[in-house]
């Protein structure tokens, strides 16, 4: 049987409180390992590149610089581009949550979460799945129907992640808060119709539920 990946995490946070706190809750998971911590944005960058994290957990209020701007550094530079950034904040701000996830970071957690919702987070964001704090995933649900993703948009000629032209339809429907029966009546179609397309841009996008399938098609530009 195949040993399990332990996963190399970091966290950027200038409070010790935080960092130690964050320590006390990896202790003990067999598969995720603290190996650095930094309390600005500039060691974070440096911090990084030496000891390679899988993921990293970043606040939003840095003292040398905006969290969101480390992550966005982060994902543009070749060395670090692959380490999948999670904010970890006190900020349950919607806007601030979705320019982190246009940023480039896949997941956004309060820090009032538990320990076991920490490591599903991590463990998440290092399988590439979105992950947001179940208190403000409805209110993101909100965001996005006031935002601008509505459904008369430019279809590319190569649609990402495999994605049909359909079933680009109904995510963006989805992300403007129709249900099931509401998307097969704007489309003509039946409502188990409906919902092999969502099935299928499920395993697609790799997500397991609307609200993760709509960030991730924010953070990838689909919506």
């Amino acid at each position: 049987m195949r040993e399990r990946e332990v996963i190399r995490l970091a966290v950027v946070d200038d409070h010790p409180i935080a960092r130690m706190g964050v320590q006390r809750m990896v202790e003990g998971a067999g598969d995720v390992m603290l190996v650095g911590e930094a309390e600005t944005g500039s060691a974070a960058l440096q911090m990084v590149r030496e000891r390679k994290p899988h993921v990293v957990l970043v606040d939003i209020k840095l003292p040398d610089m905006n969290g969101i701007d480390l992550v966005s550094t982060l994902k543009g530079d070749p060395q670090t581009r692959e380490v999948e950034a999670v904010m970890l904040t006190v900020f349950e701000d919607l806007d601030i949550a979705a320019e982190a996830i246009k940023a480039g970071a896949i997941g956004y957690l309060l820090k009032d979460c538990g320990r076991e919702q920490l490591l599903h987070a991590v463990r998440s964001a290092r399988m590439g799945i979105p992950v947001v704090s179940p208190s403000i995933s409805q209110k993101l649900f909100e965001l996005i129907r006031q935002g601008p993703w509505g459904t008369e948009r430019v279809v590319p000629e190569v649609l990402p992640f495999g994605l049909t032209e359909r079933e680009c339809e109904v995510l963006r429907l989805i992300a403007q808060g129709f249900g099931n029966k509401s998307i097969a009546a704007e489309l003509s179609i039946s409502v188990s119709t409906v919902k092999v397309h969502i099935r299928n841009l499920y395993r697609k996008l790799g997500v397991e539920d609307r609200a993760h399938a709509i960030i991730k098609a924010i953070k990838e530009g689909i919506i």
